[in-house]
Parts: C-alpha cells; structure tokens; sequence
C-alpha cells in the first residue's frame, strides 16, 4: 500500500516550487490578471508577464509584482521560463503551446483547448516527448458543488447516470460592454460558454456517440456569430445531454442536473459567491439540499495548486490535453449544423 503524502508534506511541496520555478504569463487580458494574481498570492515568486499590448501588459505589471515584462513572446521563452501560462485568444492556444512546450516549459493552458483540431496531434506528440506537463484550464471540475455532485455519482448514491441538463446564460454586454470586440462575438458565439459542455462529458465518462445542435442567431444584440446553441449529446453509456448556451438572458442562469435510475442532484451555480447543491435519493425519499458559500478564485487556486504540484512531481493533472480535445470535439460537431 502506498501512503499518501501528508497535508503539510503537500504544502511544503508546493512552497518550494514556487519559491523556485519562474512562471510567464502569456496574455495579460482578465483571464491572465486572475491567473497573475493567485499565482502571487500562492507564493510564486519570480512571475513573468507577455502581451504585444502595451496597455494590457502595463495592467497586469502594475497589478502584481513582475520579474521581467515582455512584448514578444518568442523573446519571453528564450529566457527559458519553467512554466507558461496560456491566456491568450483560443485561436493562439495550440501554436503558443507547442512553442512554449518546444522551449522546455510546462504549459497550463486555458480553455478552450483550440478553436478547430488544427495542430492538436503535433502538440500531443510534443506533450509525450517534452516529458513536460500539460494542464487545460477547466476550472469548473474544481468548483465545490459541482464536485459533490460527482461525488455523489461516483459513489453511487442516485444510481446510473441516465440524463444530465445543463443550462448556461447571461446577458453579455452586461459582462462586458465591450462585447463587438470580443472573438466570442465574431465567431463563436454561445459556444464559447463551453464549460457546460464539459461538464456533460465529464458527468458522463462515455464515449460520445452523436452530437445534434441548432445554433443561430435570434436576439437583437448584433451578433455575428451563434449567440443561441441548442445541444444534444448521445454517450454510449446510455446516457444523453441536453445543454442550452446564450449571450442574451437576464438575469444570468447557470444550472445543472445529473437525473438518474435512483435519485437526481441539481446545482445552481449562477452566483459566484453562493452554490445551491440539492440530491435526491430514491432510497431516503426526500431532497437534501445545502447553500455552500463559494469564491470565484477557489476554482482557479485549485487548479493552479494542481498544476504546480505536478509540476514539483506530484502527481497527474486531472485536465490534460486528451480531456480538453472531447469539448472542442463537440463543439465543432455542433457547428456543423449551423
């Protein structure tokens, strides 16, 4: 029986990567400033910052304290940093990637994985040979109430896993007034909201077996790309997904349901500082229901403390290239019906 290491053995770990390892930042827009920020905030001590925008670059360095700063990435990974992270526009994730795991870094990458499959066998071929880790940025497998719900799936307590609804929707110009400049607005549209989709498939644990989607445009906000999708996911487990996906409702909405042979677990996750995580198992006959108090960081620090533990050699990370690829997989068999 292998012991598994203790809680302060752990910490101890992790201090000293990040006492010791360099990380650069590629991207310095909100996703790359969160990232910044937790790194910092977990220790990490000699943090790096690239971006051709001179404005986002200066934000993120006045934001956290910086080594080094950078306008040129390839000029970011001659000084050889021991980890990158990928915040950059999805169109960017795999070239950069590739680079950076070419250069001799570990790569965290955020999601999506990639726009198309462009590139993703080169750069799981480059993942293998590098020995480097690879980590996709799937927070929502870290946040709490979804990973009760898992729990509760893994340990049987509402029995076979049969239909799993996921609703996600909020009113984009709200959430960024900026939104015609954003490539979610030109190009993917609600289908950038793809963490649902994720999540359908990690509920799962199957083999998709079909993918059916309506994905239009039918709000009056302007967009160019899908702002509504509509998807259904057939698994070969015998289980199916419905996820709905807009830009336009008010007020925003975020909830999933696991429905099962014995019971169901309903989470309603659409504020970030509140979780409402409900299960019902046919056994008890009656719905237990919880209100877990959640910060939006706690996913981010999860993974992020993840990464860097597999980075000291800790262990696997639990989103690597090969999870990430299913989503972009479903999303491009949805676009096919558009």
């Amino acid at each position: 029986m292998v012991n598994s290491p203790k809680p302060e053995t752990q910490n101890r770990d992790l201090e000293t990567v990040c006492s010791s390892t360099s990380v650069l930042i590629a991207g310095c827009g909100s996703i790359g400033k969160r990232h910044a920020r937790i790194l910092s905030e977990l220790g990490v001590q000699d943090l790096r910052a690239c971006d051709p925008v001179a404005d986002q670059l200066d934000g993120l360095c006045e934001s956290v304290t910086t080594t080094r700063s950078y306008a040129d990435f390839s000029i970011a990974l001659e000084e050889q940093p021991d980890a990158v992270f990928i915040c950059t526009p999805p169109k960017m994730h795999v070239p950069m990637s590739l680079q950076a795991l070419q250069g001799g870094a570990h790569v965290f990458c955020e999601k999506p994985l990639s726009t198309d499959l462009t590139g993703v066998e080169d750069l799981e071929a480059a993942t293998l040979k590098s020995g480097r880790v690879f980590m996709v940025g799937l927070c929502f497998r870290f946040h709490e109430g979804l990973l009760r719900a898992k729990k509760a799936l893994d340990e049987g307590r509402i029995g076979r896993l049969i239909s799993i609804r996921a609703l996600m929707g909020e009113h984009l110009p709200e959430v960024r007034p900026d939104y015609r400049t954003l490539f979610s607005f030109k190009y993917s549209g609600a289908l950038d909201l793809m963490h649902d989709i994720d999540l359908a498939l990690w509920y799962a644990g199957s083999p998709v077996s079909e993918v059916k989607a309506l994905c239009r445009t039918y709000s009056d906000l302007g967009f160019q790309a899908p702002d509504l999708a509509e998807i259904l996911i057939d698994f070969e487990s015998r289980c199916v997904a419905s996820v709905h996906l807009d830009f336009f409702q008010r007020p925003r909405r975020r909830q999933l349901e696991l429905i099962a042979s014995e019971g169901c677990v309903i989470i309603e996750f659409a504020r970030w500082n509140t979780c409402e995580f409900s299960v019902f198992e046919a056994s008890r006959g009656s719905w237990e229901t919880e209100t877990l108090l959640t910060d939006r960081d706690d996913m981010f620090r999860a993974e992020d403390r993840e990464f860097l533990a597999a980075v000291a050699g800790g262990g696997k990370v639990s989103c690597p290239l090969a999870e990430a690829r299913k989503s972009v997989e479903v999303v491009l068999a949805a676009m096919s019906d558009i």
